[in-house]
């Protein structure tokens, strides 16, 4: 129940529209209890005309209600006790519906709430975060996860209200009309709380697996479909289907059980109560055979405990229904209690227009083993053009990363003119610096839209005047539909050229002061390299430039090298400088070309 009081939250707001759907569950369990009294005087008024022997515990008002039905004709009495019956299964019925439609539509409230949250922690959440987490599994947590809550929800809290209402109503008619029968048969009831408790626990350790499973799934079908071509070029579309199938054949095996058992645990609650109903049929019927209960009066005993057959089923569903939303809710709840690395303090300040320099004073850094950047001292002024060069590993992502508070120094600290990132806000912060990178990342959506994303008030002319300037304008016109077509996922429907100037207009709508450049040009052919550097040139104009080199030929032309070896400073020079008195970039060079 703590996990489930975390979630509480997100029902509060519809707590009004939650508490008349329990009024109605209350209403249609006490109007199906009075629908079934309706049995006594039909068996034994109407039909055999004879009194009904009530205990005299039974209200004054419902025995004066007696005496005056039995002073009726047989006609009126038949009449009369139809016409009720019609009208209470008319009301009956009307509070079930209201309390299902009403309990569902506060479960899609509540639940869309939850959704919403889960993805707003994850827009939230540092990119630490991601890099420890399959995609899958956390596509499965808003989806697969929050379904199983769904399920929960609409199925547990209806069954857990209205159940218990009719278990209270059937309980009390049938202690009213026969309190030590009553208890003898009530007695029965606790022994379904031993297989509730063993099934119960299989049933949350199988829900976990299940959850696992699905989140396998999840992961290898995104894994596969986006790399499909891949699986095509080494036709491993068999080895790949395979390794699904076993996966899907595990999730089958842990649905499969879960089902054996919860129905198990169904069954042996019916057989308890098939018990105790036939204890009250043997003992009862004693009572009527010897005149001490009228046939009517026995009749509505015996519905009375029959009654509380399919509730307490359902309540031992709920239980199994219960175990495997406990996973879910487990799960849903980490992600929502998961904080940021990084953060803002209460008292950030929006950070002017970067006019100065970017400074790094004595930053290390490391992710979870051991440090990456080591003793970075560095200073950019504002319009130079660095390239930060060094081996695979070398920490060259890591030190741009932190300009953006993608991370935090694990010691030392970032200024941007001499205010500490950390005492700004993100915002103010990332909306000052670009980022083209080497496999630009484009949206499932339109050319404009994907040109608009980082300035969504952008006019039409803007994101033209963008597209011109990187040189997209015209393999743009050429679509069918221009600017409003749309790309396709993670815009295949673009050669690599294409989708890198709609990336550099991206940047250059954004118009930001600082500029990262992750080797944008590495994966081009020669063609589509000249429009990108063309449209790169521009894009770099009057800006503070970062460029990540993986190709040391093409940063000739920068203002610094910054050469980085094993997460340290080691040169800093021009090109021809490097190569003279560096030998970590000269051997880096010689590896390039000269090889």
């Amino acid at each position: 129940m703590k996990i489930y009081r975390k979630l509480l939250p997100y029902l509060k707001p519809h707590v009004g529209l939650f508490a008349i759907a329990s009024l109605c569950m209350v209403a249609a369990s006490l109007l199906e209890g009075i629908s079934l009294g309706m049995l006594a005087p039909l068996i034994d008024v109407v039909v055999l005309n004879r009194p009904i022997h009530l205990p005299s515990s039974v209200p004054s008002f419902l025995s004066h209600a007696l005496q005056a039905l039995q002073a009726m004709g047989p006609l009126m009495k038949l009449n009369l006790v139809v016409g009720l019956a019609l009208l209470l299964f008319l009301l009956k019925n009307l509070a079930i519906f209201g309390q299902t439609y009403l309990m569902s539509d506060v479960a899609m409230r509540f639940l869309r709430d939850v959704r919403n949250a889960i993805y707003q922690r994850y827009q939230q959440l540092s990119l630490d975060f991601f890099s420890g987490e399959r995609t899958g599994d956390l596509i499965s947590r808003i989806t697969n996860d929050v379904a199983v809550l769904h399920n929960a929800f609409t199925e547990g809290i209806n069954d857990l209200v209205y159940h218990s209402a009719r278990i209270i109503v059937f309980g009390a008619m049938a202690v009213a009309i026969d309190w030590r029968l009553a208890l003898v048969v009530l007695f029965l009831i606790p022994s379904i709380g031993y297989p509730m408790v063993r099934i119960g626990k299989a049933l949350r350790k199988l829900g976990i697996m299940a959850q696992e499973r699905m989140s396998d799934l999840n992961s290898h079908l995104i894994e596969t479909l986006q790399g499909i071509r891949i699986v095509k070029a080494f036709t491993a579309e068999e080895r790949e289907a395979a390794r699904f199938g076993s996966v899907n054949q595990q999730y089958y095996k842990a649905s499969v059980k879960t089902v054996k058992r919860r129905e198990a645990l169904a069954g042996i609650t019916e057989l308890i109560g098939i018990a105790a109903g036939l204890l009250v049929l043997e003992v009862g019927g004693r009572a009527v055979l010897r005149n001490e209960l009228s046939p009517g009066t026995f009749a509505l005993f015996v519905g009375s405990l029959l009654s509380l057959l399919q509730p307490i089923k359902k309540l031992s569903r709920l239980h199994a229904t219960n175990q495997q939303a406990l996973v879910a809710a487990k799960r849903v709840v980490e992600i929502l209690e998961t904080r940021p690395s990084v953060t803002e303090k209460p008292d950030a300040v929006a950070l002017p227009r970067f006019r100065e320099q970017i400074r790094f004073e004595d930053v290390w850094f490391r992710y979870d083993g051991p440090f990456v950047l080591r003793g970075v001292n560095l200073t950019v002024h504002a319009g130079e053009v660095v390239a930060i060069a060094g081996a695979s590993g070398g920490g060259k992502t890591t030190l741009v990363n932190l300009i953006s508070r993608f991370y935090d120094p694990t010691r030392g600290r970032v200024t941007l003119s001499g205010v500490d990132l950390r005492d700004v806000t993100l915002h103010s912060l990332r909306a000052q610096v670009g980022l083209v990178t080497q496999d630009p990342f484009l949206f499932h959506d339109t050319v404009r839209a994907n040109i608009a994303f980082g300035n969504t008030n952008a006019t039409f002319e803007e994101v033209e005047q963008a597209a011109k300037a990187a040189n997209a304008d015209d393999f743009i016109r050429r679509f069918s539909k221009g600017y409003e077509s749309s790309v396709g996922d993670l815009g295949i429907r673009l050669s690599g050229g294409e989708r890198q100037r709609l990336a550099i207009a991206r940047a250059i709508l954004k118009d930001p002061p600082i500029l990262i450049l992750d080797e944008a040009t590495s994966q081009l052919d020669s063609e589509s390299e000249a429009f990108v550097q063309e449209a790169l040139e521009r894009l770099m104009r009057n800006r503070t430039v970062f460029v990540i080199a993986h190709r040391l030929s093409t940063i000739r032309n920068v203002d610094r090298i910054i050469v980085l070896d094993e997460g340290r400073v080691a040169e800093v020079g021009s090109h021809e400088q490097l190569l003279q008195g560096s030998p970590v970039y000269r051997r880096l060079y010689e590896l390039q070309v000269a090889g």
